[in-house]
């Protein structure tokens, strides 16, 4: 199966169809022959995740394309630039940045957004990514909105989420120097609020984003085949987002994937089934990037590079590791 990828750089505003409503015929992606999607990883935040990448990359054999980085509110609100620094120090340049939309405390409403109450934040932040040298970032601007589990979620104010998501990338956009991509990443569902009644447009968005987990969602998804084809085809599963993003001309973007058992919903404990169809679907999907969530917390852990997930681990080396690399 040949692997392909799209050129970051060649995804300018401007080059696909405008936002009319409905839509227009979509323009192919742009593919470079013999290319690969990106590979990134998510470690942990900041000087956390520098600090654990080196033994990752030796794990792999291989350096990774990127990070993924997440930008709290309170970081946005005081312009810090602790994120950027640990970065720029570990000579890594290519890194997606998620950013908030409102305070987790719920003290503010989408629509305070869309009316300018927080323009100066995200100006101030586009200028510090530019000023480190990361003015050609991939800005995931808030993610998984279409769950109910962040303050920005879309289904209390679609029409001010919209309005919103659009200041936020105009004011970023006006940033001298600035050439940043924004991925619009719902989260991976089963039922909810429909993603794309908040879709900002085409002159808004360059990549169509999903974070997609190894999670069941009910019967007859216990064994890894039924999982796969019930995560595959559910209301946001992969089909979803590949049919979505072919309809407005755009290529694709796993800004987090991972496998492992959840506390509360289960999943598998060591599953090379849904990393080999992982691997096969990137291949053969115009895929830009995508970022393995290895990283252990309280209620969910999706590490392969430790061992707990012995088929899985072998899987993943196999199809992203460094002769595969090497072989591409």
């Amino acid at each position: 199966m040949k692997r392909r990828t799209l050129i970051a750089s060649l995804l300018a505003a401007g080059s696909y169809p405008a936002w009319r409503g409905v839509a227009a015929e979509p323009k192919p992606p742009r593919l470079l022959d013999g290319g690969r999607a990106r590979l990134g990883v998510y470690l942990g935040a900041g000087c956390a995740g520098t600090e654990r990448l080196p033994a990752y990359q030796q794990w792999l054999k291989r350096d990774v394309d990127q990070t993924l980085e997440f930008v709290s509110w309170d970081v946005l609100k005081a312009a810090g630039a602790w994120a950027i620094k640990c970065w720029s120090t570990a000579d890594r340049k290519s890194v997606v940045y998620s950013l908030p939309m409102l305070p987790p405390n719920r003290s503010a409403r989408l629509a305070d957004g869309a009316a300018g109450k927080f323009d100066e934040l995200f100006a101030k932040y586009a200028a510090l990514l530019v000023k480190w040298g990361y003015g050609e970032s991939v800005i995931r601007i808030g993610w998984e909105f279409n769950a109910n589990w962040y303050a920005w979620d879309a289904s209390k104010d679609p029409t001010s989420w919209i309005a919103y998501w659009r200041r936020i990338v105009s004011i970023m956009r006006k940033t001298s120097g600035a050439a940043f991509k924004y991925d619009w990443c719902p989260a991976a569902a089963a039922r909810g609020f429909d993603a794309a009644k908040a879709y900002p447009g085409d002159d808004y968005v360059d990549i169509v984003g999903l974070d997609f987990y190894n999670m069941p969602i009910g019967q007859p998804d216990d064994s890894p085949e039924g999982r796969w084809q019930a995560r595959m085809n559910m209301q946001h599963g992969l089909q979803w987002q590949r049919d979505f993003a072919k309809s407005r001309g755009k290529p694709l973007s796993m800004p987090e994937w991972g496998t492992g058992v959840h506390k509360k919903w289960g999943g598998p404990a060591d599953d090379p089934y849904f990393i080999d169809r992982m691997a096969a679907w990137i291949a053969d999907s115009p895929v830009v990037y995508h970022n393995y969530w290895e990283y252990w917390a309280k209620d969910f852990d999706t590490q392969l590079a430790r061992g707990k997930q012995p088929g899985a681990s072998a899987a993943f080396l196999r199809h992203f590791g460094g002769s595969a690399a090497a072989g591409a």
